[in-house]
């Protein structure tokens, strides 16, 4: 008995085999924008001293936990507020939205190196403006000049000099130096 060979079915028989590729569709900016957060509104006013980079703490327990007497505390650090809610980073990866009565601003004491840092980026990214000239760090570690089209939650969607539109993250947008065209 023979072996099956299952062969590809070609719809011109001048096309010549190739390997599957996969095919990847570009994304969408709408799936992008999603990506980061959504669009901020200018009209939706963060709570008095929540800005983005404030150190903040916040309660670990549900509340449910919290009503049978634990008061644990964690500390993080806002990126995004509005007067409904804090978006609070933890690490580099981990965010909580909470309602702004469950945020306190951090009191002093020690703070984690890492919080520090991601503090220091969040304070510059709430800075930027839409329409602002701005440098970006891409995948391979270089910067890149480029003018912020629209900022979202946890970063912005970045037109660069060839006409491409790219998400990038708070952490790795800053503005461009005085001067530098992008």
């Amino acid at each position: 008995m023979g072996k099956k060979v299952n062969l590809p079915l070609f719809a011109d028989p001048a096309i010549v085999a190739t390997p599957a590729r996969e095919i990847r569709k570009r994304p969408s900016i709408d799936a992008a924008r999603a990506r980061l957060g959504g669009r901020v509104s200018e009209i939706d006013a963060p709570p008095a001293g929540l800005a983005p980079g404030v150190l903040v703490t916040f309660p670990r327990a549900t509340p449910a936990a919290r009503a049978a007497g634990d008061e644990r505390r964690l500390s993080g650090v806002v990126v995004f507020a509005s007067r409904h809610e804090i978006h609070v980073l933890l690490d580099g990866a981990r965010l909580r939205r909470l309602p702004p009565s469950d945020v306190a601003v951090h009191e002093g004491g020690e703070v984690a190196v890492e919080l520090e840092k991601i503090a220091g980026d969040a304070r510059l990214f709430g800075q930027i403006v839409e329409g602002q000239t701005v440098r970006y760090a891409d995948d391979a570690g270089g910067l890149v000049n480029g003018r912020v089209v629209e900022k979202c939650r946890w970063g912005a969607l970045v037109l660069r000099d060839d006409g491409a539109v790219v998400a990038v993250g708070f952490r790795k947008l800053w503005p461009s130096p005085s001067g530098g065209a992008a």
